[in-house]
């Protein structure tokens, strides 16, 4: 999000006079065994062109290779007060928050070692200061001085997406936060404490930066000016890039339980619900011994070439970063693992009857007797029946969900269900998720009867709210049980923002589920129903829900009444395996 308040009316910087208040500075610039860059860094800093005072502090982080010599013999032609302190190693945090100690300045702006900004630095962060924020976050691209090749390719695409994404609607993320190019506000850094030394203390690399976002965010006015710019020269070696795969793998397990809020966001981030992740990198992250013999050779075969005209080979890069990938993902699963991570079964129920008179409802209706024999089957072999708050609050906060979860939902509330519920369901303790159609005039199922079914009641106002007595939680169906991918805007509108209005008349509240008619859903229907202000909704295929699912299209698997006990068990087991059998030999 571009310089602009969370909550605020959009302010533009560029519309901002040139002439900065009198707001006063300190860089911080933390730096270990890197003299020649951070040399580089101080010289850019010295063209600095800013009409108010401004000082530097470079905290050297137990380099052994004459780093405070060569700032030192600097400071002198240098226009702009530095003060270089020297401390035994603590990590990139630790120097960080060192400087923040000796910093004057009302704002500290801090830098990395390898960060070479432009004059008018200053300039742009106290305009954006000056306007109301707390935090800026600048823009950081490629310097051009980068060594060429597929590494700093890398980097560069990172960085322009980096700069699209957080000038975008979108509130700022703590994956925003780049403390390698930050100001804040001294007295607002204080207050919150710095950052956690423990994420980079003792060697370890990485989040550190996203850790103090999430308090940072929570209370202040954060932005990004896109026109506060510092090059990134990014010196970083292969062997080394890879280190810092593993190592980041580490600190993201240990962000992830601090603030389980962020997981999901976190999981995406690094591809964990693409197919290659789940098919190829992770299983070959279980490995033992194969992701550092894979880093190892990738580190080889991509320092090698980097010194070659191959450095942008794309086949080269390709095989790096899936070496890099795997060796991300063994980090993670020898810190414990990101999440929960468990897969969880939701089961996709109709009418709690018997109406094997009707050809078309015949294989959509499951008697009571039989309904019974699922759920006796379902605990004997270990599962555990989970509520949809249980399941609302896996997808928004990683919350744990016991062993073998799964959730019983049902679609259309028919009157039959009721009883379900309490003769069965209630007695049992067992909790679960129903669906109601909202504008059925007649209180039938007017939409299969439209295709020549016989006629079923559907539970009213008061079966509804019984319903919720048993402990069977309520959600919308749509409307009208219309197939929604066919609907114009005005319908899906109608079918999803106005099945909650429906709703929220009968029950006296807003719902929070929804369930896509059919399992019809297209992304024009799930953005509407997201829109419409739903926390969830269900979708049918034939899988298991996992943390990286849209929240708003959650799998189901359909039980139906030619499901026989072997595939039931199938299905309950393996549902992929059991669509591709029944597809393919069983039709």
């Amino acid at each position: 999000m571009t310089d602009t308040p969370l909550a605020d009316t959009p302010v533009t910087d560029r519309a901002l006079t040139d002439t900065p208040p009198p707001l006063s500075f300190t860089i911080v610039i933390p730096t270990f065994q890197r003299r020649e860059m951070v040399c580089d860094a101080v010289r850019a800093i010295a063209d600095i062109s800013y009409g108010g005072p401004f000082d530097l502090v470079v905290v050297v982080d137990g380099s052994t290779d004459g780093t405070v010599a060569a700032l030192r013999q600097i400071s002198a032609s240098l226009p702009v007060p530095m003060q270089v302190i020297e401390q035994a190693n603590g990590g990139l945090g630790h120097a960080r928050n060192q400087g923040a100690a000796e910093a004057t300045g009302e704002i500290v702006l801090f830098l990395d070692d390898d960060m070479i900004c432009r004059p008018d630095i200053l300039t742009r962060h106290a305009q954006s200061h000056a306007a109301g924020a707390e935090a800026v976050l600048g823009n950081i691209p490629l310097d051009p001085a980068s060594p060429p090749g597929f590494l700093t390719e890398g980097i560069a695409v990172w960085a322009a997406d980096s700069a699209t994404d957080s000038q975008g609607d979108a509130p700022l993320t703590p994956f925003h936060m780049a403390g390698g190019h930050l100001s804040v506000r001294r007295a607002v850094f204080a207050r919150l404490g710095g950052f956690d030394t423990s994420y980079t203390h003792g060697g370890n690399y990485g989040q550190e930066d996203a850790d103090f976002g999430v308090r940072l965010l929570q209370h202040h006015d954060v932005r990004f000016n896109p026109d506060a710019v510092s090059h990134h020269r990014y010196i970083v070696s292969a062997r080394e890039n890879l280190e810092r795969a593993y190592l980041s793998a580490r600190a993201d397990v240990k962000f992830a339980r601090r603030h389980p809020g962020w997981t999901r966001a976190l999981y995406a981030l690094n591809h964990g619900g693409t197919k290659m992740t789940r098919l190829v990198y992770r299983p070959l992250a279980r490995i033992p011994l194969l992701p550092k013999l894979l880093a190892s050779a990738a580190a080889l075969l991509a320092g090698t070439a980097l010194k070659t005209p191959l450095r942008s080979n794309r086949h080269i890069a390709r095989l790096y970063y899936g070496a890099r990938q795997v060796f991300y993902w063994s980090g993670v699963r020898a810190s414990g693992g990101l999440a929960d991570e468990t897969p969880l079964l939701v089961l996709c129920y109709h009418a709690i009857a018997d109406h094997g008179d009707d050809a078309v409802l015949a294989d959509y209706s499951i008697g009571p007797a039989r309904f019974q024999t699922h759920l006796a089957a379902l605990k004997k072999r270990g599962f555990s029946f989970v509520s949809a708050d249980d399941v609302l609050a896996h997808y928004q906060r990683a919350a744990p969900l016991p062993p073998r979860p799964v959730l019983l939902t049902f679609d259309d509330c028919y009157t039959d269900l009721l009883d379900a519920a309490r003769d069965i369901l209630a007695p049992a303790g067992i909790p679960a998720l129903a669906f109601c159609v909202t504008a059925m005039a007649s209180g039938t199922n007017e939409w299969d009867q439209a295709i020549g079914t016989k006629k079923l009641g559907l539970l009213d106002i008061a079966g509804l709210g019984e319903l919720e007595r048993y402990g069977v939680a309520l959600g919308c169906h749509s409307r009208s049980h219309r197939f929604m991918p066919d609907l114009d805007d005005d319908a899906l509108y109608a079918e999803t923002a106005g099945a909650a209005q429906d709703f929220t008349q009968m029950m006296g509240k807003r719902p929070r589920f929804f369930a896509y008619p059919y399992g019809g859903r297209d992304a024009r229907s799930i953005s509407a129903v997201s829109q419409a202000g739903y926390d969830a909704a269900f979708g049918l295929a034939d899988k298991t829900a996992r943390l990286t699912d849209n929240l708003h299209d959650i799998p189901r698997v359909e039980m139906l009444a030619s499901d026989t006990p072997w595939r039931f068990w199938l299905k309950t087991s393996f549902p992929r395996l059991s669509t591709f059998l029944r597809t393919r030999y069983f039709r």
